[in-house]
């Protein structure tokens, strides 16, 4: 029957999600013994996964300054429990341009203890770290590409998240530096972004799941036994 069809479906698409996570955590386990540029061991701060949770929608208030970034207006940031796992997370950072264009990019998250959260996708896998507060509504993030290519969210980063969709002044920017010279982390030039444009967070859950290699390798019959 048709809900017979469905619920394999969700079975199907359920494993396949597992298989994604589970491969994508085991690959960055193997690459982080070789990763040399993330920076370790720092004071993380109490913030939780469920507290981003509670604030959303969190906007990135100031990033490293790249070519890609300059181009930025705005970043919105929200975040979904799965049905079946309340401490995993479905993250949508819905990124608007200057010219008007957008860009929607989803992971899942999971918490590794307080302050330190690991995403994963089937293209990458990247660590944040949450280890300070500037006092203007600002927490800074340390976030740490891990394996994998993760397109725009590459590399080794330090950014502001901000329950208040508004860009900070200099007194904080200088507070933030500050914070990341006590920190031992290396110093770049920031971008503060400028939030002129109205922005487009995703308020429900996308039913329309990205591009899956895995699925896309599974033998012809596994797809047509579904529908027998």
């Amino acid at each position: 029957s048709y809900n017979a069809i469905e619920s394999n479906d969700q079975v199907m698409s359920r494993l396949i999600f597992l298989l994604v996570l589970a491969t994508a955590i085991v690959a960055t386990s193997a690459s982080r013994r070789n990763n040399k540029h993330c920076r370790r061991n720092l004071n993380n701060i109490n913030l939780s996964l469920n507290d981003c949770y509670c604030q959303q929608p969190l906007f990135v208030t100031f990033a490293q300054k790249t070519e890609e970034n300059l181009m930025l207006d705005n970043i919105c940031i929200t975040l979904f429990p799965l049905p079946d796992d309340a401490e995993t997370f479905q993250i949508y950072m819905s990124k608007i341009y200057c010219d008007g264009s957008s860009e929607i990019i989803s992971f899942v998250a999971t918490q590794m203890e307080t302050g330190i959260i690991k995403y994963a996708s089937p293209y990458c896998t990247f660590t944040d770290t949450i280890f300070g507060y500037a006092g203007c509504d600002t927490y800074l993030v340390y976030r740490c590409f891990e394996f994998g290519d993760c397109g725009s969210v590459d590399g080794t980063l330090v950014f502001g998240l901000s329950k208040q969709c508004k860009t900070i002044g200099l007194s904080c920017l200088r507070k933030v530096e500050e914070i990341v010279e006590e920190s031992k982390i290396r110093n770049n030039e920031y971008y503060v972004l400028p939030m002129k444009l109205p922005n487009q967070c995703v308020t429900q859950q996308l039913c329309v799941a990205p591009p899956n290699p895995f699925y896309n390798h599974l033998p012809a019959h596994s797809t047509r036994s579904l529908h027998k």
